[in-house]
């Protein structure tokens, strides 16, 4: 690579987004270096080895604007006064009308013209062909939210269209918020519940029977983790934010016994009766940990047979049932069958070899969705595809019958479902779809507060959508997907809609930068969603968050996400009020990625990390140890504020004890006392468990997303703790 017009460098990152500085949470400036700054253009599709490569993507990007006569996409709000769009037209387009069709996704039509006068040009580029002129035209009214399509013809005969997607002005609120009421809520990791009944692993039964104790004590809300579909062939890559499809759901979670098929199978409900399965299973509920590959095992084996009963029973008569899985598969298209054919291909590859874990070790023909390879191996293996489509209509039916749960305990929100960030490089996704991916990097969060080394979480960034022509559309279809039967939605690093932190392979997680993403249009699609799935926003902003990003969350009514722990007035270390907290938040004592209150009360992560030697010295183990003791000695101080404990409670900040039930409601008090819409209890909090479920910077270190709630579900009405928790929450939150 020979390059020396630095300045033409910096000037092509910033028409691609990719930030040539940026200062992290402590405000020191991180400015990329030449290399970096190269692979993440090749990333994008700019390739950089000259000064001439740098002119010549410049003259592309200045040019295409101008090239097209309008924007493949606009995202217009409904409140936004008029509707303007920007044409570019050569002079010979624009001395006759501009004919235009606007086709309503409602199915409305409406059709005018645009008489231009070149004189009123509000700009011109000459390109190789000659001028062209820019146009700013207004476009009648359109008060119908949604996805409508616009298409333009000109004297000459050219044409062009553009998606207008008109969103509302802000996301979906309950109508009690709109009259100040609070609601509160229980997160829980699905996979953790335990009972008598489940197969070594929490499924949607069991979350049925979590709401029907849980919603009489005031519940509003139930939190569970990303649902989204993992890896079915190596079932103990088990972290939730690492996915293979964000868009379909894991059928770990099934409960097999309550499958419709079930019941008409003999042979399965047979195998599962017998002595040698019961006793599988038993093992399998009583690990302390979850046992993914057993579960899935035991699981599979009875899904396939129930699979086979569907055939025979209502496939091959064309029953009521079998209309609803060919409506099912219908409505999925072609996003549905692609996932399909990736799950049966995957499993047909690594039953052959137990080495081909992903899809970038199959034969090449097979790596591409379209090559007439895949096409002739899917006619072949039609059954092996539909079953994995069952999976999904089962899997989908179930958590229905969750969010019926729900509304039938007449539950405010309901279910609250978590979207990961991204999905993992060797995910279903990426085979289906991979131009819309950047190869060769990850995404991640640089050195912060969080995590003195950074993070990169080596998931695919979806490419922005300066180049990539179907970012909106699969953007729309994510949410649409996880927003369903639910009743809220937290968006994992909300930064993300304006920004993600780029680390080229092989890169340190210091040396990436941020690459831009449009926020303002993302958040039109995120309310759009919501007001249509009729589903609560909550956007997790913790870490390094830009003031756009802070700035606009609330006029969007998206929750900021607000943890105890870090709800610091920093220039004094002492923790704010319940009065500070805004109105449109959600809080919560922690997070999947952080300890138990027990945990964290007596510095129990603190040892773990020591144990395990993720502290980069001695005196960064201590300095954490110092701090921790600063902040027990200021809850304890604001507690007394509000006077939740007695004024002569004893610090005890430099010999950390148990957390005792007092002290614990205490502080749930003190957050349920918060202005925060939306306030959030851990379910590892109410059972006093101290093992955190996941450590940030761990793979096999420890057993992260496995661990067991230490109370199964038929024990959780005689946990007195839980009704005198409930009860403290709920005298502060209804007031």
């Amino acid at each position: 690579m020979f390059v020396n017009d630095h300045a033409g460098l910096d000037a092509l990152c910033d028409a691609c987004g990719i930030a040539t500085g940026y200062h992290d949470i402590s405000g020191t400036l991180h400015q990329p270096g030449i290399e970096v700054k190269r692979l993440l253009l090749e990333a994008l599709d700019y390739p950089v080895n000259s000064d001439e490569d740098i002119q010549r993507h410049l003259e592309t990007l200045r040019s295409r604007e101008w090239r097209r006569i309008v924007a493949p996409v606009i995202v217009f709000r409904r409140n936004d006064s008029s509707l303007w769009l920007r044409l570019s037209l050569t002079p010979a387009q624009c001395a006759e009308p501009i004919s235009w069709e606007l086709h309503e996704e409602g199915g409305g039509c409406r059709h005018g013209s645009w008489e231009l006068h070149p004189d009123h040009a509000s700009g011109e580029y000459w390109l190789d062909e000659g001028p062209v002129k820019r146009f700013d035209v207004e476009l009648p009214d359109v008060s119908a939210i949604g996805y409508h399509q616009l298409e333009i013809k000109t004297v000459d005969g050219a044409e062009a269209t553009s998606c207008l997607i008109v969103a509302p002005g802000a996301c979906y609120e309950p109508p009690a918020f709109e009259q100040q009421q609070k609601a509160w809520g229980v997160s829980l990791q699905l996979y953790s519940l335990r009972s008598g009944r489940n197969w070594g692993i929490g499924d949607f039964g069991d979350l049925c029977s979590a709401i029907d104790i849980l919603a009489p004590l005031g519940v509003d809300v139930i939190g569970v983790n990303p649902l989204h579909t993992l890896f079915a062939h190596q079932p103990e890559k088990a972290s939730p934010y690492s996915p293979s499809s964000r868009d379909h759901l894991n059928p770990v979670y099934l409960d097999v016994e309550k499958i419709e098929d079930y019941a008409d199978c003999g042979q399965a409900q047979a195998l599962v009766k017998s002595e040698g399965f019961q006793a599988t299973l038993r093992t399998l509920r009583e690990d302390e940990s979850v046992n993914y590959s057993g579960v899935w095992a035991a699981k599979l084996q009875v899904l396939e047979m129930l699979y086979q009963s569907f055939r025979h029973e209502h496939l091959d008569f064309n029953s009521e049932r079998a209309a609803a899985f060919r409506q099912f598969q219908h409505d999925g298209a072609e996003d549905l069958f692609r996932f399909a054919l990736f799950e049966a291909l995957q499993q047909y590859f690594h039953a052959a070899d137990s080495r081909c874990t992903r899809w970038q070790q199959w034969p090449r023909d097979y790596q591409d969705p379209d090559s007439r390879l895949t096409a002739e191996w899917a006619e072949r293996n039609v059954e092996a595809i539909e079953f994995h489509q069952y999976l999904q209509w089962i899997t989908d039916r179930q958590l229905a019958a969750v969010d019926a749960c729900c509304r039938r305990n007449g539950m405010s929100i309901g279910i609250y479902r978590d979207l990961a960030v991204g999905n993992e490089k060797s995910a279903a996704e990426y085979w289906a779809e991979p131009e819309l991916y950047a190869p060769g990097t990850g995404i991640g969060a640089p050195p912060d507060d969080f995590s003195s080394d950074g993070q990169n979480w080596e998931l695919p960034p979806l490419k922005p959508p300066s180049v990539n022509a179907n970012f909106y559309h699969q953007f729309a279809t994510t949410l649409r997907a996880n927003m369903r039967h639910a009743g809220a939605l937290r968006i994992d690093h909300i930064m993300g809609l304006m920004r993600l932190y780029w680390i080229p392979r092989d890169c340190s997680t210091g040396l990436g930068s941020y690459v831009a993403y449009p926020l303002q249009d993302l958040l039109g699609i995120v309310a759009l969603e919501s007001q249509r799935n009729r589903c609560l926003v909550v956007g997790e902003d913790l870490g390094t968050v830009p003031d756009e990003v802070r700035y606009a969350l609330e006029p969007n009514k998206v929750l900021s996400y607000r943890i105890l722990c870090f709800e610091k007035n920093w220039h004094e270390g002492s923790f704010k009020a319940p009065a500070e907290y805004p109105r449109c938040a959600l809080c919560v004592t922690g997070s999947h990625d952080l300890p138990t209150l027990g945990a964290y009360w007596q510095e129990l992560d603190i040892d773990l990390r020591a144990r395990l030697n993720l502290y980069p010295s001695p005196e960064d183990e201590t300095r954490q140890r110092m701090l921790r003791a600063q902040d027990r000695h200021e809850i304890l101080a604001a507690l007394k504020r509000e006077q939740l404990v007695p004024v002569d409670t004893s610090d005890d900040a430099d010999r950390p004890s148990a957390l005792g039930s007092d002290l614990l409601i205490s502080i749930q008090r003190y957050l349920a006392r918060s202005n925060a819409a939306v306030m959030m209890v851990q379910l590892e909090d109410l059972f006093g468990q101290q093992q955190q479920i996941n450590l940030p910077g761990t793979i096999d270190e420890y057993p992260n997303w496995r661990s067991k709630l230490p109370v199964a579900l038929e024990d959780w009405p005689a946990y007195s703790e839980l009704e005198s928790i409930a009860q403290a929450i709920n005298s502060e939150r209804r007031v």
